[in-house]
């Protein structure tokens, strides 16, 4: 099936999320250098229940961010994709956690980031998953020189 067939079946809701999925990933690559991390202490507890529809949009976001990421023109790491993950279901009030850890095993370096909902990874499997082990707490993206101002939060209007 060509990509704008799929394209067609998507509900105008998805098509837009992709879309913004799209525009936030080249927008994260391009700022990432200016963001910093904070510790999120917000964050809902790590055995909250959600319900079975909620989960679901979480893993359907997550699914528009990975086929954003590999469409846009540019080259995405784990962690541009988990930013836009984490601002969108932030933004459409599903709670969520950014993790960064590194890999666990004897050998080079290599950090890793995903998306945690309820505990369930979202864009991640669980098997490619085991291979890292999480930094502390989950972590927030800020602004540098703006510590106040989260990058997922809404601007008042």
């Amino acid at each position: 099936m060509s990509d704008w067939r799929k394209l067609a079946g998507l509900s105008w809701d998805d098509r837009r999320t992709l879309a913004r999925a799209a525009a936030m990933l080249a927008h994260v690559k391009l700022t990432l250098p200016s963001v910093d991390f904070r510790t999120e202490r917000e964050a809902a507890p790590v055995g909250e229940r959600l319900s079975e529809a909620t989960l679901a949009r979480a893993r359907a976001v997550a699914r528009l961010v990975g086929i954003a990421s590999s469409r846009v023109p540019l080259r995405v790491a784990c962690l541009h994709r988990s930013i836009v993950l984490w601002r969108l279901l932030r933004r459409e009030g599903i709670p969520c956690e950014l993790k960064l850890g590194a890999r666990r095993d004897a050998g080079p370096f290599e950090a890793h980031a995903w998306v945690e909902c309820a505990g369930v990874a979202l864009n991640e499997s669980e098997p490619d998953l085991a291979r890292y082990s999480a930094f502390g707490e989950p972590v927030v993206p800020v602004r540098r020189g703006r510590p106040l101002q989260r990058l997922g939060a809404r601007r008042a209007s």
